[in-house]
This record gives structure tokens, sequence and C-alpha cells, in this order.
């Protein structure tokens, strides 16, 4: 029995060494954006925000860093994504449509999520100009749902907040009652909004011990949250996580990640269920740290274990050398895991000039690495021997 109990442990340890360290990030392609958001009457903003994919197609949105009223919106590019491949790296992209909306610019925010064939875009983040922001659903077409939240628009004063900064799909407790999230930075109250409607479908209490500097949220699918945050005593800023108790209360699980980043937008998080796709592999959470010189997508696993930093450097999986890694720190990504269980990672770099300075996107594809499959592997592997020994 003892030898047993050893050797079980043994096999375990194996396995969860695995666990630890078992990503391989391979960087598949990389893109230039830099005609889309250009300022001008045909651009969507002067800076990339974000990025979803439905599977088929990629969706980007960009701000503006212009003063006053600018131009921003959302596109979608078609035709990248066929048979399991994308398009080479560096080809130009072209977009099937735009959508273009006037709202308050000075580098307020904008969020898009996808989920379940909709779009939901948030413009003019950070404003507290109730005309001039606002969230709007979109089907993957460009069309507005007019009757979402009643007119199409959920309004400041519809929310009863003086402004947005942040949205995502929360999944509900336990995947269930998913609705749209949305966080106001000097508010630690979650509100939580119907997909199809656009009603209230009920706010979260104020989160306990949670920085009213909210930045970014992001959800495991259990629920659970991860709170970034800016803009603290002494510019603290970090990742805070919330372990969900229902639809509508967290309790606190502690500082996820601390540092300093004095208060800014664009400061973003995302997780990324990466057991989804591969059981034996722990789940990641990716987010930027606003912190001059730190170009880079941090990564660390659900254990707050440090994984890698994504870079932006070359070469990709098909041989392209981007002209540099990530040049400045406006970063933000997203996830998407396919039917046959390939996981991707969208990131963009917003940056409105030339060179090395410019709005990109790059992919890569989460895989186990393969020492880890046979460390996996060969733990298995003792413990079923010595189970046939026993018998």
């Amino acid at each position: 029995m003892k030898r047993w109990r050893l050797l079980w442990a043994i096999g375990f340890t194996i396995c969860a060494v695995s666990l630890a360290s078992a990503h391989q990030f391979i960087h598949l392609r990389s893109y230039t954006l830099a005609d889309l958001f250009d300022g001008t009457a045909n651009g969507i903003g002067s800076n990339i925000g974000d990025v979803a994919f439905d599977g088929a197609n990629l969706y980007v949105a960009g701000y503006h860093t212009g003063s006053g009223q600018q131009t921003v919106g959302m596109a979608r590019i078609s035709n990248f994504y066929s048979g399991g491949n994308f398009v080479a790296s560096n080809t130009a992209l072209s977009t099937a449509w735009k959508v273009q909306l006037t709202q308050d610019a000075s580098s307020r925010d904008t969020r898009l999520v996808y989920s379940n064939g909709a779009l939901y875009l948030g413009t003019g983040l950070g404003s507290m100009t109730s005309g001039n922001t606002g969230i709007r659903k979109y089907d993957t077409n460009g069309v507005l749902d007019s009757s979402w939240a009643g007119d199409g628009l959920l309004s400041l004063t519809e929310a009863g907040v003086s402004r947005y900064d942040t949205l995502e799909i929360d999944p509900g407790y336990n995947n269930s009652d998913a609705t749209l999230a949305v966080g106001v930075f000097g508010s630690t109250i979650i509100r939580r909004f119907d997909l199809s409607t656009g009603a209230n479908a009920g706010n979260t209490a104020g989160v306990t011990n949670a920085p009213t500097a909210l930045r970014d949220i992001t959800f495991a699918p259990n629920g659970d949250m991860y709170y970034k945050w800016n803009g603290g005593t002494n510019n603290a800023a970090g990742v805070r996580k919330f372990t969900r108790q229902s639809a509508t209360s967290f309790s606190d699980a502690g500082n996820f990640a601390s540092f300093t980043e004095g208060a800014l937008q664009q400061s973003t998080v995302t997780y990324v269920p990466v057991s989804q796709a591969y059981g034996h592999l722990a789940d990641l959470i990716l987010y930027n740290q606003r912190v001059s010189g730190t170009n880079q997508l941090i990564v660390v696993d659900s254990f707050g274990v440090p994984v890698t930093n994504l870079t932006g450097v070359g070469p990709t999986a098909d041989g392209f050398t981007p002209p540099s890694g990530y040049a400045n720190t406006l970063l933000n990504s997203s996830y998407y895991i396919t039917t046959d269980g390939r996981l991707f990672i969208f990131v963009v770099q917003g940056g409105g000039g030339t060179g090395t300075y410019i709005d990109r996107l790059d992919i890569y594809e989460v895989v186990p690495e393969p020492a880890s499959m046979l460390a996996l592997g060969s733990g298995l592997v003792s413990l079923l021997a010595l189970r046939r020994r026993r018998k």
C-alpha cells in the first residue's frame, strides 16, 4: 500500500508539473491594419482597440486620439480564415463592411465582444457625456439591432451611470444566465444586461475589497471574475480575482497581480479557458501593463504562475518577420476555440503612426508542449503498469 501511494504521488507530481508549464505558443500570423485606423472619414478611429472572432470572420474596433467628437467604430475582416488556415502574414486584409459612429474621442476607449451571432460595441467609453457614448448591438453583417435596449442604444441614462468603461460577456454562475457585464470606473458594482433585449438583468452588489479604479473585467467559465484596475494611491494597479458566489455576488480571492501603472485607459485583461481545448493544461490570464517599455502581453496561468510574455517578435510560422516586436503598451486580446479543438489567441496593438508604431494584428495558437505530453503520458503509464502488477 505504501509503495502504491508513493508511485501515485510521483505520477501525480509529474502530471502537476506538466500542468504548470505545458503551454506552447505558436506565432501563426502577423498583419498590418493601419489602413483601417487612419482617422479619416473612411477609417474607424486612429487606433485599434479590440478584436473578436466568430470562427470565420474577424471583427476589429477602434478609438480615436483626437480631441472632441471623432469617427470611431468597427469593421469585419472576411475571407482570411478558410479550411482551418489563415491567409499569409502581411496580406492586405480587406473589409466586408464598416460601422462608423461619431462619439467622444480624446482616447476614450472602444470595446467589442461577440456572443452567439451578435456583436456588442461600446464606444466613447470613459466619457461622461451621455450623447457621445453608449453600447450597441449588431448582427454579423453590421446591422444595428434597433430594438435592443428599447431604441438600439444602451445610454448612460438608461443604465443609471455617469460613464461606461468596459464590457464583457458574463457566463453567469456555473454557466447559467449569461449577460452583458459592464464595468464603470469609480464603482465596484458590475451592471448586467440581457443579451437579447438589453434590459437590466440584475446588477451585482458592490464587490468587497474591489478597487474603484476599474478599467477592465474578464470571466472564467464558472463565472469567477478577474478585475483590472489602475490609478490607486502612488499609481498602484493590478489584477484582482473575485470568486463567484451567485448570479450577482462575488467574494474576494485577493490580488492576482500587482504593479504600478498610473490612471490609464486601454488597460486590458483576458481570460483564456485553455482547459476546454486541452483538459490537462491550466487556463491562462493575459494582461497588458501600461508602463513605458513593457510592450508585451503578460501571460500567467490560473494559479498565478508566469507562463510567457507575448512580444510580437517574429518570425511567424509562415516565415514572415514583422518590422519589430510590439512598439507600445496599447495591447488587447481575445480567443477562440474551434469545433475541432484548436485554440487561437488574437492580439491587437494600437498605434496610429508608421513603421513599428502601427496598428497590427497577431494570431497565436496555444498547444501542449511535446515534452509535457510525454511527461503526462509517462506518469499515467507508470500508474497503469503498477495497477496491472497489483492485479
